[in-house]
């Protein structure tokens, strides 16, 4: 079984508090260190913005947004369990600006069609192919704004190939690489 991590909110109006884990194994929460390296990256860039959290899992990298100024954040999680617990945390800290989509991710950013999204943050379950399918239907349903931004969190040694040309910007962190792509 995996060990279940804390996670906190690392700056902003929400900084300090503990966001609770999702009990499920197949959720890998983004730890602090890596969490603190990307919003150090994009802190320009949150300010009044419209966020995606696709594949939510606990929605520390929305909630993170928030914390700091972002407009609205839009998570989405096909596991009803997390969007309940979510919907719990974010009523319980008096969060506003969120949307919870209990949808699966294709589902969701077909439902997003009159939508567009300053930073969308992409952590898929690492065993699978949904990050490359859904940075697809973002860029082909025009999701992403002119100047927006996504964030893949995916392993270190996945060889991306599909996006090379749109990637800007690209940290390794142990295991774990982030990728910021631009249309």
């Amino acid at each position: 079984m995996a060990k279940i991590v804390d996670m906190r909110v690392i700056a902003g109006k929400y900084r300090g508090i503990v966001i609770p884990s999702p009990k499920e194994e197949i959720v890998k929460p983004t730890l602090d260190r890596i969490k603190e390296n990307l919003f150090n990256i994009i802190q320009f860039n949150i300010q009044d913005a419209t966020v995606l959290d696709l594949f939510c899992g606990s929605g520390a990298l929305g909630i993170e947004c928030l914390s700091r100024g972002a407009k609205e954040t839009h998570f989405v999680d096909n596991n009803k369990q997390n969007i309940v617990s979510l919907k719990k945390f974010l009523d319980k800290i008096n969060a506003d600006g969120y949307f919870l989509h209990n949808l699966d991710y294709y589902d969701a950013l077909k439902s997003f069609k009159e939508n567009t999204f300053d930073i969308v943050f992409i952590d898929p379950p690492y065993d699978s192919e949904l990050a490359e399918i859904a940075i697809q239907k973002i860029l082909r349903f025009n999701l992403l704004k002119d100047d927006g931004i996504i964030v893949w969190e995916h392993p270190r040694d996945l060889q991306n190939n599909k996006f090379a040309q749109k990637v800007y910007d690209s940290r390794n962190y142990g295991t774990v690489t982030l990728d910021f792509i631009k249309k």
